[in-house]
């Protein structure tokens, strides 16, 4: 009976050892318990974070992005506008990231799970390291897991890596952090498109109404027509959805030789483009006014409503005309040479011999 006992607190003692050796504690900077949150102080203090650093393998630093009021820029661009949508997603993940299952300490094995250090080159993890006030945070993201949903993860400066709940997408590619988009003009709302080349040569396409389906091209020779309605419609979306491949101030492009561009939409909107290339690049710079916008007067004969209805047209021009003065003033575009093209036609490539009768 003694004997029975003791073994059964023999076994007791082993089993609570075992269990003490392999329970999940705290790493230094946040919790590694399984079903806790990865980082529960970024999930409190979220709104405070002021800096986010995305750095891929050999320590390069692939985007710093820095919040300035209320909006955030990437420092490798001059302080050009950071792409929130991409940079919001991230730091929800993170946020919301649980430990499923907590992984090796080993460092002989983080590179199984891409989380060993970004110092490595060669290295799988990306670091992300999060400033909030004081307090830094980073945290390595690694493989995604395989057969079972998740992605594993370490804290830089926890030896303890983690199967967190979610995957956690994290671009080495820079410009993925940057609001690459110019401008984004639909072709229905495009009245005028006039280009004037250093060489003097001018095109002019135009439309009476939105309802008209191609757009004229001014100025035709009489021994001359049309190559195709599409070269000359194609100068209406020629702003619809450009985007850029990189930015750097204006002022460090020679534009004496620029190719001028004016495109004057319905609403009164007019968009001015200078455009150049620049060594292997191709470059465009904006600037939105509304000098055709309707000026607003009280008369008898016009009703409340008409006098509400002017009112909201004139502020939605306003805020077209500010919103792309707020994004591309004093900056120097990069775009694709198909795009840039598109843009800087000369007649010749849009006429051709009229045929004989």
């Amino acid at each position: 009976m003694k004997r029975s006992f003791l073994s059964l607190a023999v076994l007791t003692l082993l089993a609570v050892a075992a269990l003490v050796m392999f329970t999940p504690t705290k790493g230094p900077s946040g919790k590694t318990d399984e079903g806790a949150l990865l980082l529960p102080e970024v999930a409190v203090e979220i709104k405070g974070i002021n800096r986010v650093e995305i750095v891929s393998a050999g320590a390069v630093t692939v985007a710093t992005l820095i919040k300035t009021g209320e909006s955030w820029q990437i420092e490798q661009m001059g302080g050009y506008r950071a792409n929130w949508t991409s940079l919001n997603t991230l730091l929800s993940e993170l946020a919301q990231a649980r430990v499923v299952e907590t992984k090796t300490d080993k460092p002989e094995y983080y590179a199984r799970l891409g989380v060993e250090d970004v110092s490595e080159e060669g290295a799988a993890s990306v670091l992300v390291k999060l400033n909030a006030g004081d307090n830094t945070t980073g945290i390595l993201i690694g493989h995604q897991a395989q057969g079972r949903s998740g992605q594993y993860v370490r804290l830089q400066n926890s030896a303890v890596s983690a199967l967190v709940d979610r995957k956690i997408e994290v671009s080495t590619e820079r410009l993925d952090w940057v609001d690459t988009n110019i401008v984004d003009i639909y072709s229905s709302e495009v009245a005028e498109v006039e280009l004037i080349h250093p060489t003097g040569e001018r095109v002019f396409v135009m439309r009476i109404s939105a309802d008209q389906t191609d757009f004229d091209l001014a100025g035709i020779p009489q021994d001359k027509e049309i190559k195709n309605s599409w070269a000359v419609n194609s100068f209406g979306s020629v702003f619809s959805m450009l985007d850029m491949e990189t930015v750097q101030s204006e002022d460090m492009v020679d534009w004496d030789d620029a190719v001028k561009m004016r495109m004057l939409l319905f609403s009164g909107v007019e968009i001015l483009a200078d455009m150049v290339e620049s060594g292997d690049a191709y470059m465009l710079r904006l600037h939105a006014s509304h000098p055709a916008a309707k000026v607003l007067e009280s008369e008898n004969d016009v009703s409340i409503e008409q006098q509400e209805l002017e009112k909201q047209a004139a502020d939605d021009v306003a805020k077209t005309v500010e919103t792309i003065n707020q994004k591309s003033l004093g900056w120097a575009y990069g775009i694709s040479q198909h795009k840039f093209e598109a843009m800087v036609k000369k007649p010749e490539d849009l006429l051709k011999p009229r045929d004989a009768p």
